[in-house]
């Protein structure tokens, strides 16, 4: 995939989520079975600027075959009629094709991002890209890359959701707000993770969900930043144990005693 002229960021994710990634999935085509369909999305934004998503189809081969498929984003300012090229996605002969691409309010805030799914694995994770207007200079850049069967935002945070093995899941939190940098992995603020309590005897004791912050190399246990965070503790059911800072510790100490 090309983006803004450059290779792609490829981001650095936890072994078990690589785990939900390791088939590749088919290149992009439609529920017709044609390898690319042109179509064009506008959408007037909350300042009256307009975005545009055109997929363009370039034919190539005896065949018939359609290949490769772009995706041109462009930006036309409030009260203006021209657009102003701003992204480009496609492929080339190093990466996977992208299955798709559009244009998401993830926010609800009346400006829409740009989200690129790419190859899917044999679970529900995907990889993704999320493409963000800076508020500052109106230009699009890249603020998050990860593998997710789902995002959504919770108390001003994007929220990656996706299955971490068999029996667990996984949240990974960023603020919206800061500075135009990609968000990935290596800097998320806030780990959440959803499974079963694999110490406990019991067949039906409850889903364990832990939040943790990152603290250099480590992770350390914490409270839920607010009540808002706790519905993604209901992966399994309302009937989850949130693990609390004081237990954990405990935990830790009884772990190191001979």
């Amino acid at each position: 995939m090309i983006a803004c002229g450059g290779r792609r960021h490829l981001p650095r994710w936890p072994a078990l989520l690589l785990l939900s990634l390791c088939a590749a999935s088919p290149a992009f085509a439609d529920e017709d079975g044609d390898q690319c369909r042109p179509r064009e999305q506008v959408v007037t934004q909350a300042d009256g600027s307009r975005l545009r998503l055109a997929v363009r189809c370039d034919a190539t081969g005896a065949d018939g075959t359609v290949s490769p498929v772009r995706y041109e984003v462009a930006i036309a300012a409030a009260g203006g009629s021209r657009f102003q090229p701003a992204l480009m996605l496609g492929t080339d002969a190093m990466e996977e094709p992208l299955r798709d691409v559009d244009l998401v309010d993830i926010d609800q805030d009346g400006f829409f991002e740009v989200e690129a799914r790419g190859m899917c694995g044999a679970g529900p994770n995907c990889l993704g890209d999320l493409y963000r207007q800076d508020p500052a200079t109106g230009k699009l850049f890249h603020f998050f890359s990860g593998g997710y069967a789902d995002l959504r935002v919770v108390d001003d945070h994007l929220i990656e959701s996706g299955r971490a093995s068999c029996c667990a899941w996984e949240h990974h939190a960023w603020p919206l707000g800061g500075p135009p940098r990609l968000r990935d992995y290596d800097n998320m603020a806030l780990m959440i993770t959803i499974g079963a309590d694999i110490a406990s005897e019991d067949e039906d004791a409850p889903a364990r969900c832990t939040f943790r912050r990152g603290n250099g190399d480590n992770w350390q246990v914490v409270a839920p930043p607010n009540a808002a965070w706790l519905a993604l503790c209901e992966v399994y059911g309302d009937g989850y144990h949130l693990v609390t800072p004081e237990e954990a510790r405990a935990d830790a100490a009884t772990a190191q005693e001979p």
